[in-house]
């Protein structure tokens, strides 16, 4: 006869003890791990792992205990978010680091490391908006003139911020161009190392077209696929790109605008709204998640509104009594 079983559990314990033996460190470890296996970019996994470190740091400096396994949003938000205001760091570098922080929380909840999913409750802070530097007309003919164009780099170069104007694209995004990318039929550009892993096409124009197609000519036929290269026929690295636009941002006395691909970025956007260029269309092209930034780049860039207030101008309408 078998023995009748109690019904009544005397001990449960759904925890496992390996989990809570793992340091932090260990933690951060697999979930940079786990963002390899997403394919996420190297720049996102360095911003991730560095955002995490400086909350580690930060419950340092301050001699505040950091058990990552009772650690609350509370703390979080006295020990690291309050550490880096009173730090005077700007609302996006706050608002970046705890996006980071956030992600390494998510992770460590949804793979069971944590009992409460605090990342929920951590939010942004309020951010003023920046002002967005762009080029002018005039200073983006002068900075097309600085590189020597019967030299291979200085053609390189030249080819390399007419793409960036064109296409608004993102620096990793060219230099990680292949030549196999380019598809002068369609006239696309197909970048397949977007942000975040996402893939798109760019159009590219005739003009644009004319001269990407006589750098290919002068760059020839190489042992790499890496479009834009070097001297020494190896891929540019986004360091060398950046140092260059610096140089020639000098050479042409540009002053008040920070000299870089990213303004390239931000300055096509602000050309194509004033061209007529609809949001929704820019969006896919620059590749962006969301509208916010292209609605930011409408808000600031839009000469809807100047011409409507020059034409309603209630001080310029009363001329006739003033």
């Amino acid at each position: 006869m078998n023995k009748r079983r109690q019904n009544v559990l005397t001990t449960v314990d759904g925890s496992s003890s390996a989990k809570q033996q793992l340091s932090f460190d260990d933690l951060l470890h697999s979930f940079i791990l786990d963002c390899k296996a997403k394919n996420l970019s190297p720049l996102t996994l360095r911003f991730y792992q560095d955002s995490v470190q400086q909350m580690k740091d930060a419950f340092l400096e301050q001699e505040v205990p950091l058990d990552i396994y009772s650690v609350t949003s509370r703390d979080v938000k006295n020990h690291f978010v309050a550490y880096l205001i009173d730090r005077g760091k700007s609302d996006n570098t706050v608002n970046g680091r705890i996006k980071g922080v956030k992600q390494f929380f998510r992770y460590l909840f949804e793979e069971g490391w944590m009992t409460n999913n605090i990342a929920d409750e951590l939010h942004v802070v309020k951010a003023e908006k920046l002002m967005i530097q762009t080029f002018t007309r005039e200073q983006v003919a002068n900075l097309l003139e600085q590189p020597d164009r019967k030299t291979f780099t200085g053609f390189r170069d030249y080819t390399m911020m007419m793409v960036l104007l064109e296409t608004g694209m993102r620096i990793s995004e060219l230099c990680n161009l292949k030549t196999g990318d380019l598809f002068f039929k369609e006239q696309e550009i197909r970048i397949t190392k977007g942000k975040g892993g996402k893939a798109r096409r760019v159009p590219f124009q005739q003009t644009c077209a004319k001269i990407v197609r006589n750098y290919l000519d002068i760059r020839g036929d190489l042992e790499t696929d890496a479009l834009f290269v070097n001297i020494n026929n190896e891929p540019i690295s986004t360091r060398a790109l950046q140092e260059k636009m610096q140089a020639y941002g000098k050479a042409a006395g540009i002053q008040g605008v920070r000299v870089s691909p990213h303004t390239f970025r931000h300055t096509m956007a602000k050309f194509y709204i004033l061209n007529g260029g609809d949001p929704f269309t820019l969006r896919r092209i620059l590749g962006h998640a969301t509208l916010d930034m292209v609605e930011y780049y409408v808000e600031l860039f839009s000469s809807d509104i100047k011409k409507q207030h020059k034409k309603f101008s209630p001080v310029e309408n009363m001329k006739r009594i003033i």
